[in-house]
C-alpha cells in the first residue's frame, strides 16, 4: 500500500499541476497564439502640398486628413504642407508628382498648363459667361482629364477642389480699357496672361504667396485671384480697387503619385476616394457663398468694388476669339492635336466658340 501511495501521489500531483498551467495558473507567460495582440496595423503616411494654407480649400482638406485619420485607426496619415513651405511656385507641381518629390497634392490647371496644355480646357478664363458654364465644361471634359493625366503622367486624381470667382485687385481704379494700358497684372495662367495682353495690359506670372509683396513694392499694379483668397492674404493693404469678375470657379485636382497609390491596399483607396468625394460635394456647395463673400470683407476694409462695364466685357470677348482660344489651340497642339478634337467636340457645343482648321477660333451659328 505504501509503495502505491508512493507513486500514485506525486501521479496526482503531476496532474494538478498540468491542469493549472493550462488554465493559467502558472506565474510564468502562458499566453497562447489565439490571445496574442494583433500586429499593428500598416500606417500609410503622405504629405499633402496645399498651394497656401490660409486658403478655404485647404481648409477643407485639413478636415479631410482628420476623418481620414479617425475612420482608419490611423492607417491613412495625411500631413498637411503648403507651396510656400516647400519652396514651390505651381507651374512644375505636375513633373514632381511624377517623379515622386511630391506624394500628394493640389494641381491647377492653370499653373501647369504651360507644361500639359489639354488640362486648360477648362480653365481657360474669359471664355465662360458664367461659372455654371464653366462647370458643365468641366463635366464634360474631366473623365479625358483624368485620363490624360494618368496616361502622361502617372497620377492618380483622387477628386477636385474648387475656388472662388476670380477678381482684378487694382491699386488704380480699371473703370475703362484706357486705365489697362501698361497695367502689370499677376496672372495665375497662360490663358489669363492672354486675356491681359487682349485688355492692354501686361501679364505677369508671380507665385500667390509672393503677389502681397509684389504689388506692395510697386513690382505688380494688381493682381488676378479669388475673392476669398486675396482676402486671406490680405491684398486689401496694398490695393484698392476689386474688378470684376471674370466669373469662374477654377478646378484643382487632388492628384497622387501613382506608386504611392498603388501602395495603398484596395480598402483604404476607396475609403480615400469615398471621403474625398465627401469633401468635394461639401467644397461645391460652399463655394457659390465664397464668391460674394471675398467682395463683402473687401469692401468692409475699405475696397471699392467696380463691375465690368459693357466695354470691358466687349473687349474681353473679343480676347477671347483673338488670342485665348486660338493661342491655347496652338499650344495644345494644333487643330489635329486630341486635346482641340476633344474641345470641338464636348467644349464648343456648351461655349459656342470652336476652333477652325487654320487655328482661329470663331463663334457658332446662332452664337
Amino acid at each position: 500500500m505504501k509503495t502505491l501511495r508512493k507513486f500514485v501521489i506525486p501521479i496526482l500531483l503531476g496532474m494538478f499541476l498540468l491542469i493549472l498551467t493550462a488554465c493559467g495558473g502558472d506565474d510564468g507567460d502562458t499566453t497562447t497564439e489565439a490571445t496574442q495582440p494583433p500586429a499593428a496595423a500598416t500606417v500609410y503616411s503622405f504629405q499633402f502640398a496645399c498651394i497656401n494654407r490660409t486658403l478655404n480649400p485647404c481648409k477643407l482638406v485639413m478636415k479631410l486628413a482628420d476623418t481620414l485619420r479617425a475612420r482608419t485607426n490611423g492607417q491613412l496619415d495625411i500631413q498637411i504642407s503648403s507651396f510656400p513651405e516647400l519652396g514651390l511656385a505651381g507651374p512644375d507641381t505636375l513633373r514632381l508628382l511624377q517623379d515622386g518629390t511630391l506624394d500628394f497634392g493640389e494641381i491647377y490647371g492653370g499653373y501647369v498648363g504651360g507644361d500639359f496644355p489639354a488640362i486648360e480646357m477648362a480653365e481657360l478664363l474669359g471664355l465662360y459667361e458664367s461659372s455654371a458654364m464653366q462647370e458643365e465644361v468641366f463635366n464634360a471634359v474631366r473623365e479625358d482629364e483624368i485620363r490624360m493625366i494618368r496616361e502622361q503622367f502617372g497620377a492618380e486624381v483622387i477628386s477636385y477642389i474648387y475656388y472662388p470667382d476670380q477678381f482684378i485687385f487694382s491699386k488704380t481704379p480699371l473703370r475703362t480699357l484706357e486705365d489697362f494700358d501698361g497695367l502689370k497684372i499677376r496672372t495665375h495662367s497662360t490663358a489669363l496672361g492672354d486675356l491681359a495682353a487682349g485688355l492692354g495690359a501686361s501679364g505677369q506670372f508671380v507665385a500667390f504667396s509672393e503677389v502681397y509683396t509684389a504689388l506692395e513694392r510697386g513690382v505688380l499694379d494688381a493682381g488676378v485671384t479669388g475673392s476669398t483668397p486675396a482676402y486671406s492674404q490680405k491684398w486689401y493693404e496694398v490695393s484698392k480697387y476689386i474688378i470684376g469678375p471674370l466669373t469662374s470657379h477654377p478646378h484643382v485636382m487632388v492628384a497622387m503619385n501613382q506608386a504611392r497609390w498603388d501602395e495603398l491596399p484596395t480598402n483604404l483607396q476607396q475609403i480615400l476616394k469615398e471621403e474625398a468625394a465627401k469633401t468635394q460635394a461639401e467644397n461645391l456647395r460652399l463655394v457659390n457663398g465664397w464668391d460674394q463673400e471675398g467682395v463683402d470683407l473687401a469692401v468692409a476694409e475699405g475696397m471699392e468694388h467696380i463691375p465690368f462695364t459693357p466695354e470691358i466685357k466687349k473687349a474681353i470677348k473679343e480676347a477671347v476669339l483673338d488670342r485665348i482660344v486660338p493661342n491655347w489651340a496652338t499650344r495644345a497642339g494644333g487643330y489635329d492635336s486630341e486635346a482641340v478634337k476633344i474641345y470641338n467636340a464636348k467644349v464648343a457645343p456648351i461655349v459656342g466658340v470652336k476652333i477652325n482648321p487654320d487655328g482661329s477660333a470663331s463663334t457658332l451659328p446662332g452664337r
